[in-house]
């Protein structure tokens, strides 16, 4: 699991994903914890390896996760 650095977000604390899972876990400002699950590895890659220090993090959320339907449940895993 790869944790990413969050800064200047107004709805993430934090974010981690992991490639090979297919996963990503998200804390929200408001201390709500989701696991995603069926990452595309496509979208963890670009993330990792393409994103700026400008990469909206949010975005990426919103895009990859919250947009492309992937099934989730609540809190982090292990």
């Amino acid at each position: 699991m790869t944790s990413l650095k969050v800064t200047n977000s107004s709805a993430i604390t934090s974010l981690n994903v992991d490639e090979l899972e297919q996963t990503a876990q998200v804390e929200f400002t408001n201390g709500s914890k989701y696991t995603y699950f069926g990452v595309a590895k496509d979208a963890i890659r670009n993330l990792l390896y393409k994103s700026t220090p400008d990469t909206s993090l949010g975005q990426w959320v919103n895009n990859n996760l919250l947009s492309a339907g992937c099934r989730y449940q609540f809190g982090f895993e292990g």
